[in-house]
């Protein structure tokens, strides 16, 4: 599983459960940006580097300070594109468009005062540079306005330090430095524009992604989302010979509920147990509402001994202490039944297990868990006996 760093500073607008999910597509943005932004640079340098004497006139020496300052974009742009094709060194985009942005800056920079000291007359040929230089950096800004600042005011400060070390006066500069200044302005409204659509169209797919993998009374998985992911940890079990349990839970005389106080009553409850059956489980474990009152936990890598930990632990969240809903206080409790399965036959097969050991618990009392090994594990049927609470039925 690949680890993805969340910046501190949450995204705005992003609803925390989506964070991680908006950074993979950030990053994925940023790889695709980084390699069209590395051979755009690698051809037009190398272009400009060896068409000098049809656009400037200069001696050899000129020839050589450009060359020099035009290497940095060269190796970033090298560095970009071997490591995305190779995959050596592992560098992350944002990083690569970081580097490729200051080099640019300082590339451009250099060359206005190599030719501002030097041939004055070539210096306009060199603001068109800039101003063409700025608006490619703008599009590296994926992350929004905190690039603009490592960007552009880092490089543009050291800048006019440097001038006014070489003795250049800044209002000297203003002429020449306008249009580049508007071309940030315009760059970075388009950026941001860009930013904002990117961000839209991800809350757009999420939204929808979510409506079709979530249950709406629950927000809780659906089925069709729950069955997506046993058929991925099946073939993961079935690859690796790794073993996973599934836990399926039913409410106890759920009927009674929605007889005696109502459907509003009952969608409370199943809101309630939901969440108490959600705060039991791991973060790698799924839940899901399987169909009406019953509910399936996903366990990877877990065997029987462990399922029936999580599995006492949920019986007990809704068997200890009452559902309060509005002025109701209604005790409910939650029969279970539970299976582990290698990988071996069909998702169909554990699904069944599960169901004929929920009969099981329902059959011998309600309140209390059952438990059918798959038959390459242990043919017999293990009965975990759990006394009901004493509870007053609605």
């Amino acid at each position: 599983m690949v680890n993805i760093s969340i910046p501190k500073t949450p995204y705005k607008k992003i609803p925390a459960p989506w964070r991680t999910a908006y950074e993979a597509h950030i990053q994925i943005v940023e790889r695709q940006v980084a390699v069209v932004a590395a051979w755009v640079p690698l051809i037009t340098v190398v272009f400009y580097q060896f068409t000098h004497q049809l656009r400037l006139s200069h001696n050899a020496d000129v020839w050589l300070t450009e060359a020099a300052c035009r290497l940095p974009v060269l190796l970033c742009a090298l560095l970009t594109l071997v490591s995305h094709y190779t995959g050596k060194p592992r560098c992350q985009s944002r990083y690569l468009l970081r580097a490729m942005g200051l080099s640019v800056m300082s590339m451009i920079l250099s060359l206005f005062l190599v030719h501002y000291s030097g041939q004055h007359e070539n210096i306009y040929q060199v603001t068109n540079g800039v101003v063409i230089s700025f608006f490619g950096v703008t599009v590296l800004s994926v992350r929004g306005p905190k690039e603009f600042w490592l960007l552009f005011a880092v490089p543009l400060a050291i800048f006019v330090l440097v001038a006014l070390a070489m003795g250049i006066a800044t209002k000297a500069l203003l002429p020449f430095l306008f249009d580049p200044m508007v071309m940030i302005v315009i760059g970075f409204v388009l950026s941001e524009a860009l930013r904002q659509l990117r961000k839209d169209e991800f809350l757009a797919r999420q939204q929808l992604r979510e409506q079709a993998t979530t249950d709406q009374l629950t927000g809780l998985l659906n089925r069709r989302a729950m069955l997506h992911l046993l058929e991925q940890e099946h073939a993961r079990a079935r690859r690796y010979g790794a073993t996973y349990s599934l836990i399926l839970g039913d409410l106890d005389r759920f009927k009674v509920v929605n007889d005696c106080y109502g459907h509003n009553i009952g969608d409370i409850v199943l809101q309630e147990a939901a969440r108490r059956l959600g705060h039991q489980i791991r973060a790698e474990d799924a839940l899901c509402r399987w169909g009406g009152e019953e509910f399936l936990l996903l366990l990877p890598q877990t065997d029987l001994d462990g399922a029936l930990h999580v599995a006492e632990k949920a019986r007990l969240s809704l068997a200890d202490e009452p559902v309060e809903a509005g002025e109701h206080s209604i005790p409910q409790t939650i029969s279970v039944g539970m299976t582990s399965c290698q990988g071996t036959g069909d998702i169909e097969s554990a699904i069944k297990r599960a169901d004929d050991a929920l009969y099981l618990a329902k059959e011998n009392g309600r309140n209390r868990i059952e438990a059918i090994a798959a038959p390459s594990l242990d043919p017999t049927v293990t009965a975990i006996d759990i006394k009901p609470a004493q509870t007053d039925e609605p």
